[in-house]
């Protein structure tokens, strides 16, 4: 017996896909905010398609971190991370993209080496157009060069589902000038460690780097609390 239902499943599944896609991206580049609740009718509408393959999407992002539950019922974009969370990723980070760093020391392409270099020089010119939203892009595209040429099929597994589950959700916080500028000069020094193919340095360089990132980050966090905290007390003194 030849089941004819191939085609109609692969295409639910595909506008299933581009619909988490879009709603993922919108979290990620900032579109739709923390806390912002998801609506299913609202989103259907606004991309002309049916409120299935939307609650499907919604669903992957609650599964991915991405969106939470919000009472009575309903959905909403997850919140920024609590400092507990933040520092188990990026102690977690720290750990697999070190190895992705050492690996890469060993099987690193002289054509990957000059991609690295490229991608040095357009952050660069992007800090100095203080265009921090690429910088973040090129950011993301530097350590995805290193990771891949680990050559490590089950470390890039790894690494995907952190990218997944978290990585992303710290655009906004990170996206600091000062911070971005120590960064590209840290990732030269890690290029420098894998040109000469050491790699213990490399993934010594890679997990300070990573450590670096998490450190500005609470701190950040810590500033965005202590303001939030003067403003619930100085709307307390008005009243």
């Amino acid at each position: 017996m030849n089941y004819d239902i191939k085609s109609d499943l692969s295409e639910k599944i595909a506008i299933r896909d581009k619909v988490y896609s879009a709603l993922s991206d919108a979290i990620f580049q900032g579109k739709l905010k923390p806390e912002e609740r998801l609506v299913e009718s609202k989103l259907a509408k606004l991309m002309k398609i049916s409120r299935t393959p939307i609650r499907e999407a919604i669903i992957e992002l609650a599964q991915k971190g991405l969106a939470v539950p919000s009472p009575p019922k309903g959905v909403k974009v997850a919140p920024l991370p609590t400092t507990k969370e933040l520092t188990e990723f990026y102690d977690i980070s720290s750990v697999i993209r070190g190895l992705a760093a050492r690996k890469a020391a060993c099987n690193i392409t002289p054509q990957e080496i000059k991609q690295l270099q490229e991608i040095i020089a357009e952050s660069e010119q992007s800090l100095r157009e203080v265009s921090l939203k690429e910088i973040f892009k090129l950011n993301k595209k530097f350590h995805q060069v290193i990771e891949k040429s680990s050559n490590n099929k089950e470390l890039l597994f790894l690494l995907d589902d952190v990218y997944k589950r978290s990585r992303e959700r710290f655009s906004e916080l990170l996206s600091r000038k000062k911070r971005q500028k120590e960064s590209i000069e840290e990732h030269k020094i890690i290029l420098e460690a894998l040109i000469k193919k050491d790699e213990e340095l490399a993934e010594q360089l890679m997990k300070k780097h990573i450590e670096n990132g998490k450190e500005d980050l609470l701190q950040q966090i810590e500033l965005q609390e202590n303001i939030s905290r003067k403003k619930i007390i100085q709307n307390i003194k008005q009243k």
